[in-house]
């Protein structure tokens, strides 16, 4: 995904650095094959489902390879201990990876996710699809990066097409750098991107990516409708109990139209979580859809059949059995 060339011979070991590298290793159902892990993976966060559905006691088996995060130079020594067949690396700087890459032998793919966070969403989900489906061809796992690139595609031609009525949205509790209250947010939301909504606050504007506003702002625009981040929503509530009397001046407040979504972004972008979200809003603004099994649907898809509905389930996201 950098233009550079690696040579592989084999697959069946893998390692995988910076956000989002292991999600998609884990989406086409690569975890078996993993030889190390990064120290920040170690969670299995609600706030990523691929990290609950590794699960304890799988990644406390795996050695650390390295602390994690964006642009962190991984164990160089761990590396060469796991004696992974190739790395696979996201949001790490082109000169690292050729450092990594001639200071262990081992080879080293990039995948990308776009600009992710921040950025425009049909960018981000092609390369996320390409980077799916290069790394499909990689393990000879194509069959099955090709069944999920064709689901991501069937669901965004879906969003898209729905007929939604105008609506003034705004989206608060937006996660950033930790958990964030009802201010921040997000200029070019991407489930409101995905069904051609926008966020009231910047429309009309070329304003960008991820944004503190203030709540003068908030109460100026006075958007009918405010989606809660439900990672920000106990910091929402938090302030609400302080400035309950500021908050309820909110015609969203006024009219009880304050309403949680799942959260996507958490060491890179979620992705079955974006799609769910999508369908949450657009069940909110009226759409006739069962968002119960429609999520279901795309857990699935995303953590193959049974193995989806199960992940679901145990994620404190309210989802049961449909």
């Amino acid at each position: 995904m950098l233009g550079r060339e690696v040579r592989i011979d084999k697959s069946d070991k893998i390692v995988c650095i910076g956000p989002g590298a292991l999600r998609l290793a884990v989406y086409l159902g690569l975890e078996t094959r993993l030889v190390g892990i990064e120290k920040t993976e170690n969670d299995p966060s609600a706030l990523s489902p691929y990290r609950t559905f590794l699960g304890k006691e799988k990644i406390s088996k795996l050695p650390i390879i390295g602390t994690g995060g964006p642009g962190k130079m991984p164990d160089l020594e761990a590396l060469l201990v796991a004696k992974p067949d190739f790395i696979i690396a996201s949001f790490v700087d082109k000169n690292q990876l050729e450092l990594i890459s001639s200071k262990t032998n081992i080879p080293l793919v990039a995948v990308s996710y776009g600009a992710s966070y921040g950025g425009p969403v049909k960018k981000n989900l092609e390369d996320i699809k390409n980077s799916l489906l290069l790394l499909g061809n990689i393990t000879r796992t194509h069959e099955r990066a090709k069944a999920l690139v064709s689901f991501i595609q069937t669901q965004e031609e879906a969003l898209h097409n729905l007929k939604l009525p105008s609506k003034k949205l705004y989206v608060g509790g937006i996660g950033y750098k930790g958990v964030q209250g009802l201010t921040s947010t997000e200029a070019n939301y991407p489930p409101f991107e995905l069904l051609g909504l926008k966020n009231s606050l910047f429309e009309g504007t070329t304003t960008q990516g991820h944004q503190f506003i203030e709540f003068e702002a908030l109460m100026q625009n006075n958007p009918e409708i405010i989606f809660l981040d439900m990672f920000g929503k106990s910091k929402v509530q938090q302030d609400y109990r302080y400035q309950k009397a500021l908050y309820d001046t909110l015609s969203a407040y006024k009219t009880g139209n304050v309403k949680d979504v799942l959260g996507f972004n958490f060491y890179s972008t979620n992705v079955e979580n974006l799609l769910v979200i999508a369908w949450q809003i657009a069940a909110y603004l009226g759409e006739p859809v069962d968002i119960n099994q429609k999520a279901h649907a795309i857990f699935n898809a995303f953590y193959q059949e049974k193995n989806g509905s199960a992940l679901l389930e145990s994620l404190p996201y309210g989802f049961s059995r449909p």
